[in-house]
């Protein structure tokens, strides 16, 4: 594949009469979220140009509202055929997040994250213990408290609980200040982020916006979130991707207490380094309404002060809702479907995590044509 930089000019053809302003690159991503600015960066530090199109602004959906979480300790797949991908997803930003900071300038507050799974009877308690024994023996270290040991660690936490397990192979990074960062410097690498709303891609090389300009470019990729699947960009296949909406509350909350990520099955209790203390989170399909609810309000609030009823007396300093990109199988969707069109997209509550290992999958279909990812994590198996 030949390569040139990103120029101005006109889109030519038979219909001389309805010439666009237009432009000329290598690739095309559709979609600032942080798995498309992931890309992008990885194919611009390699010396092409890119041109990122994002509709509403980076970050500014599931990828700037998510909690951040870094762990391959739960989720589809794990265990199972996503356990190695999701410890080879740590070991990259533990090797990448420096160099994107560098570059950028933006602390991602990529940091360990201590977190405790806390067992409030005994058939909880069984299954913590359960999943400590796989935890365990791959490798994903882990310590087994008693409930008076949590309590030294966290003592707001309800003296109801019987025990627990601490993680000690868990990560985190602020979600929006990585994604900004990745933009960041993906444009000092020479990148470019245009705002626009892409209605069609074509085989070979065209991505249309609502506007009517064009963009011409051998490769384009989409991660769209959960837009991909909802048949908006005409040209890619129907993919099967639905929105799964998640609320988080953050409160204003005085002392250090929760510097443990607190886990009680589905509740947690975290506090963040800017002192803010995050309380969530829920499923829930509702379509593409990204609007906050108060059934979820109760919801969160009701386990997280199940778990720390000293968090009455907190504030409610903001309460978002994002809409998580989810496969059918709650597994990412990456991969070549036409002749330059790629996607990758689906990855659910994930999609942190998982950002630089579809970025490495993609970036290695398009720049040597090799085909390293995993077939359960594959577009082939939904076309």
């Amino acid at each position: 594949m030949g390569y040139s930089r990103c120029v101005s000019g006109r889109v030519g053809g038979p219909a001389a009469d309805q010439v666009r302003v237009s432009s000329w690159c290598d690739i095309v991503v559709v979609g600032g979220g942080v798995i498309g600015c992931a890309i992008a960066y990885r194919l611009a530090s390699a010396g092409l140009s890119v041109e990122v199109i994002e509709r509403d602004g980076i970050a500014s959906h599931a990828s700037g509202n998510a909690y951040g979480g870094l762990y391959a300790t739960f989720g589809p797949g794990i265990p199972g055929p996503a356990l190695a991908v999701a410890k080879h997803s740590i070991e990259l930003h533990k090797e990448l997040d420096p160099e994107i900071q560098s570059e950028s300038g933006i602390d991602t507050e990529f940091r360990p994250s201590h977190s405790i799974d806390v067992a409030m009877d005994k058939a909880a308690l069984e299954e913590v213990n359960a999943n400590a024994d796989w935890w365990e023996s791959e490798d994903l270290q882990v310590e087994r408290l008693s409930a008076e040991s949590i309590l030294e660690l966290e003592p707001l936490i309800t003296p109801n609980i019987v025990g627990g397990v601490r993680h000690l192979s868990h990560y985190e990074v602020d979600s929006y200040k990585l994604t900004l960062a990745l933009a960041t410097a993906f444009e000092r690498h020479g990148g470019v982020i245009r705002s626009g709303n892409v209605v069609s891609v074509a085989t070979p090389g065209e991505v249309t916006l609502e506007s009517g300009s064009a963009i011409s470019a051998p490769v384009r990729i989409i991660c769209s979130g959960p837009w991909a699947g909802a048949n908006e960009i005409a040209g890619i296949p129907n993919l099967p991707i639905r929105p799964v909406k998640g609320e988080i509350i953050r409160l204003t909350f005085p002392g250090d207490d929760f510097s443990f990520r607190v886990v009680n099955g589905r509740p947690y209790i975290a506090r963040k380094p800017d002192g803010l203390v995050w309380i969530g989170t829920t499923d829930e399909d509702a379509g593409f309404d990204e609007t906050t609810s108060a059934s979820a309000r109760e919801s969160i609030l009701a386990g997280a002060l199940e778990l720390a009823p000293a968090l009455e007396a907190a504030l409610i300093e903001q309460h978002t809702a994002c809409l998580r990109p989810t496969s059918a199988d709650g597994l990412p969707v990456v991969g070549q479907v036409d002749d330059g069109l790629y996607v990758a997209n689906g990855a659910g509550s994930k999609g942190i995590l998982y950002s630089h290992v579809i970025a490495e999958w993609i970036t290695d279909s398009v720049l040597e044509d090799a085909d390293s990812i995993p077939t359960e994590f594959a577009v082939s198996r939904f076309i």
